[in-house]
């Protein structure tokens, strides 16, 4: 696929054509893009892979029992801002409302993590922009894994989406209260 966005599609085209498309797409508004936006992503570095996989089985360690569903980048997660539909591949998602059900993706999540990928500008402004219109959502943490000194910021609707916390280093510690869990940063990034 191209990096040029294809002719307007339906919502619900959109939905049924994911399934059988080569690469993960989202959605803006009746356009679609491969993940990373219009100027596409060939990948995740082992870096991402790892963290986010660890923040994976972190939660779903914590979480396991407890009513909350954790999903990993092939959830996708239907927003609207105003009446704008969007559809996201966030990197790590927790859902506990029982009625988000939907078997194609979440619209209710409490928790989301982002791993800063190689423009981080998505994550960090569009992506935190965008998912605070999810009322349920009460936590956006971007994991920046930076070589020399990774860095943890914690955005909370509670705290009116500033970036009340940020995190430096691999013995830095933070709490996602969304979940009631302390995480350190080492453990986002040990391989």
């Amino acid at each position: 696929m191209t990096a040029e966005a294809v002719p307007y599609i339906t919502e619900e085209e959109y939905l049924a054509s994911e399934p059988f498309s080569d690469v993960k797409r989202e959605y803006f508004d009746g356009r679609v893009w491969p993940v990373g936006g219009p100027w596409g992503m060939a990948g995740a570095t082992r870096v991402h892979e790892v963290a986010s996989g660890n923040a994976f089985g972190l939660l779903w360690n914590h979480l396991r029992g407890k009513g909350c569903r954790v999903f990993k980048s092939d959830m996708k997660l239907r927003l609207a801002v105003g009446n704008t539909p969007l559809f996201y591949y966030p990197d790590v998602m927790v859902a506990c409302d029982p009625a988000d059900a939907h078997p194609l993706y979440c619209e209710r999540p409490r928790l989301i993590i982002e791993v800063l990928s190689t423009d981080e500008k998505r994550d960090l402004i569009e992506k935190r922009l965008a998912y605070r219109a999810i009322s349920s959502l009460e936590e956006y943490v971007v994991a920046d894994p930076r070589p020399e000194a990774p860095v943890v910021y914690v955005f909370r609707r509670a705290e009116g989406w500033e970036p009340g916390e940020t995190h430096v280093g691999m013995d830095a510690e933070f709490e996602l209260r969304s979940v009631g869990l302390k995480v350190r940063v080492a453990e986002l990034f040990a391989v």
